[in-house]
């Protein structure tokens, strides 16, 4: 596969100038921004074009840079600072403590993600994938590689909107050199409120092991609580939560008791952290001998401990059905109940579903109140699963399958692991970031509930090394282990990214609820999500169609954010399309219809053209778009105030 360097790197660069009194000559270095959509590569080239970093969101969000150096000469003790973002009026500067930078590391692979369009791979192996955001305040950097450098910026509530200017310097030795950064904060603060289930199911056995701590010492917890304050901070709200953590006795004459200590101390901790809306309950059966492949699903035996300390291995009518059963009633003591879920057997396919069906019966007579979740690999699933998370690739097909269990009442979630691959999106290492992010715009395009991936922690023994070849790289975690906690990646600072963007669609179909409830019977049956809608449509096309142009995806998302700014500021106005913007329209001719309304006595025109508007404020226009002119816009007046509303079309060229 031939490398490539993406387009949408560009380049500030600067000459670092010798010291005075020093004879060597001074090292050509180039420092420049790079869109954090973007891969940066050991030998990634400087651009020829000069610019500076530029980043934009809104309040209460984490916002992503990326900055690279490269030099003809080693670089020693290389390292980098912040100076102020402070805001043009002179009155608000950005907390030191919301800036962070981090080198980005490398990891090795071996080979590629299988069965994958190679427009879908970043590189060919064997090669080095820009990944984990490492925790080292220096490094040397030898001649002739390029060094990426991750930025950060955590935009506090009460930020002031506008602009903002600052700069980003890097030092080796004497010599330093800034890069100018510009942050524009948009009048909107993203909610705390989480209102997309995520989970990524994590071990908490190998943070134990990796960090070299006794397993549930106090230092295990206390590293717990630092790995589910990231969990919080990158908005995971679902805690994969091991029965394991309860212990069960066996009492004289076969009774069962139950001690709920570490279950609810581990509950309690994430909960603090802020990462557990939901307790998601670990898997009660298992496959038979032939593992994935068997018809049969077994349900587990339960470990118990005699009043003499000896092991018992009790059959499910005896261990797991009454653990189940006192489960649900502690869970309904502690206020837990609404919010915890069980699994019952992972990914039941149509060869073994009649004997999940049967374990999931099981499950529902000992906790009936306690729902149900599974990883599924098939379609009939009525009446025996209330939260049903099916993998990407089988939406395609299945999508009115899923879409009828919705309207029955059932959650529709997704996953993704080593599959999907080919043309869908995923987060694995030698995928597009953008892909890694655009998850959770398929969430918000498709009405998905929530999002599973199974591996945020199974770490290898060296997880900085060369994956192994069993599954694809990147599959098995997206986080790292770090001295004292966790390491970030940039997939994983992408993909917190994503589910803020879920938020911004949820926050501008709020807003244009109030509004079309403010216009009344003029706006009545108008759709509020509509709008979100359509952005999201401009990227993400189909399940397996997206724009994998980190421009492109800047552009449809600074649209995001001016809607959500303009959206309640008069004059009020709403609108939709028949077909909806960013629809795919075929010349022969093309018209569209445009309808919506406006505040009593407001004014609508259309290529300068006046639209009628009726007394109550209800309009509709006819538009053609062409492939030479895509877009159509409304400009609507009233007061002396103005308000463009423009919807984008793809049309296809008769070429």
């Amino acid at each position: 596969m031939v490398r490539r360097c993406p387009a949408a790197v560009l380049s500030l660069v600067v000459s670092f100038v010798a010291s005075a009194g020093m004879c060597a000559p001074s090292p050509a270095i180039s420092l420049w921004a790079v869109d954090p959509l973007v891969k940066v590569f050991r030998d990634t080239p400087p651009a020829a074009s000069a610019s500076k970093v530029e980043i934009f969101g809104g309040a209460n969000e984490f916002l992503s840079a990326q900055a690279a150096i490269r030099s003809d000469a080693e670089l020693p003790k290389l390292t980098a600072r912040w100076q102020p973002l402070r805001h043009r009026n002179g009155a608000h500067t950005i907390p030191a403590e919301s800036l962070r930078w981090r080198f980005v590391g490398f990891i090795p692979i071996n080979k590629n993600t299988p069965n994958t369009a190679p427009g879908n791979l970043m590189r060919a192996a064997p090669c080095e994938i820009p990944d984990p955001l490492l925790d080292v305040a220096e490094m040397d950097l030898p001649a002739g590689r390029t060094q990426p450098i991750w930025l950060t910026v955590f935009v506090p509530r009460d930020a002031p909107p506008g602009l903002y200017d600052g700069q980003f310097v890097i030092e080796s030795g004497s010599t330093s050199q800034s890069i100018p950064v510009s942050l524009e904060v948009f009048p909107f603060v993203l909610p705390d409120e989480r209102h997309l289930w995520v989970t990524n199911w994590f071990d908490a056995g190998r943070i134990a092991r990796v960090h070299k701590v006794a397993p549930w010492s106090e230092e295990h917890w206390s590293l717990l609580e630092r790995y589910g304050r990231n969990m919080a901070a990158h908005r995971l709200n679902v805690v994969l939560t091991p029965l394991s953590l309860i212990r069960v006795r066996q009492e004289d004459g076969g009774r069962l008791s139950f001690d709920y200590a570490q279950f609810d101390r581990w509950v309690e901790l994430f909960e603090k952290a802020g990462a557990c809306g939901r307790i998601e309950l670990g898997h009660v059966a298992h496959f038979g001998p032939e593992r994935w492949n068997s018809k049969e699903i077994v349900l587990n035996t339960i470990r118990a401990t005699d009043r003499n300390g000896k092991g018992v291995e009790l059959p499910p009518e005896k261990g797991l059905g009454p653990l189940l059963a006192d489960l649900e009633q502690h869970l309904s003591k502690r206020g837990w109940l609404d919010k915890a879920m069980i699994h019952v057997a992972d990914e039941p396919a149509l060869h073994n579903l009649e004997s999940w069906r049967k374990a999931s019966e099981f499950v529902h007579r000992a906790a009936p109140r306690l729902r149900r979740i599974d990883a599924i690999e098939t379609r009939d699933f009525a009446g025996a699963l209330e939260i049903w998370v099916p993998k990407l690739n089988y939406f395609p097909g299945w999508l009115d399958d899923f879409r009828k269990a919705q309207r029955a009442g059932s959650e529709i979630w997704f996953y993704t692991c080593l599959h999907p691959q080919g043309f869908y999106p995923n987060r694995l290492l030698d995928y597009p970031l953008v892909g890694t992010r655009i998850l959770h715009w398929l969430n918000w395009r498709y009405r998905l509930d929530g999002y599973l991936h199974w591996g945020w922690n199974a770490w290898p023994d060296d997880p900085f090394a060369a994956p192994d070849d069993r599954l694809p790289p990147g599959d098995r975690f997206i986080v790292y282990p770090g001295k004292d906690g966790p390491l970030d990646s940039i997939r994983w600072e992408m993909m917190r990214e994503g589910i803020q963007d879920f938020e911004e669609f949820r926050l501008l179909a709020e807003k244009t609820k109030r509004v079309i409830e403010r216009l009344g019977d003029a706006a009545a049956g108008m759709d509020p999500r509509e709008r979100s809608d359509e952005i999201s449509r401009r990227i993400v096309r189909s399940f397996v169609d997206y724009d994998k142009d980190p421009a492109a995806f800047r552009t449809a998302r600074r649209m995001l954010l001016q809607e959500i700014a303009q959206a309640e500021e008069p004059p009020l106005a709403v609108v939709a399309g028949a077909p909806p913007a960013e629809s795919e329209l075929v010349p022969g001719p093309i018209t569209v219809e445009l309808y919506g309304a406006v505040e009593t006595g407001a004014t609508v025109k259309m290529a300068g053209n006046a639209v009628e508007v009726r007394p109550d404020g209800r309009f509709a226009v006819r538009a053609n778009p062409s492939a030479r002119r895509e877009t159509v816009e409304l400009v609507v007046e009233h007061n002396g105030r103005t308000k463009r509303l423009q919807r984008h079309f793809r049309v296809r060229p008769l070429e």
